[in-house]
């Protein structure tokens, strides 16, 4: 399915979910990021484990890049998929990493689904357009 129909599609129909949290595991595997389950380990990675510094980082460029692109993206399609908050509303970089985190372990059925579109998911859950 080409990206734009995913951008537009893949969002559709879903809820804010329960939060839960807890810290995971983060292998080279995760770095390859093909999963949303993928980039929930490494955006959950224990601070305690070697690959923090590397996987924390990884998740939060990651779905930044997402983001820009989604911006991109929804100025040529005259659509968003999700609307951010502005002024102190909007999330940090940290807690819009625990939010996806949290999002990712209430809804075990996305850690099969490509990143992109758990991502997309995600955000149009949290940040729903009005």
């Amino acid at each position: 399915m080409p990206l734009i129909d995913r951008l537009k599609y893949g969002a559709a129909g879903l809820g804010m979910a329960m939060l839960s949290s807890h810290a995971m595991a983060a292998d080279e595997s995760h770095f390859l990021i093909d999963t949303t389950g993928d980039l929930a380990a490494l955006c959950g990675a224990n601070p305690e484990d070697p690959n923090y510094s590397a996987a924390i980082h990884m998740c939060q460029g990651y779905i930044i890049g997402i983001a820009h692109f989604h911006h991109a993206l929804a100025g040529e399609l005259k659509e968003d998929v999700y609307c951010l908050p502005e002024g102190d509303a909007r999330p940090s970089r940290n807690q819009a990493t625990a939010m996806f985190v949290e999002w990712a372990g209430s809804n075990p059925d996305s850690a099969g689904t490509e990143a992109l579109d758990g991502v997309l998911s995600w955000a149009a859950a949290a940040f729903p357009c009005k």
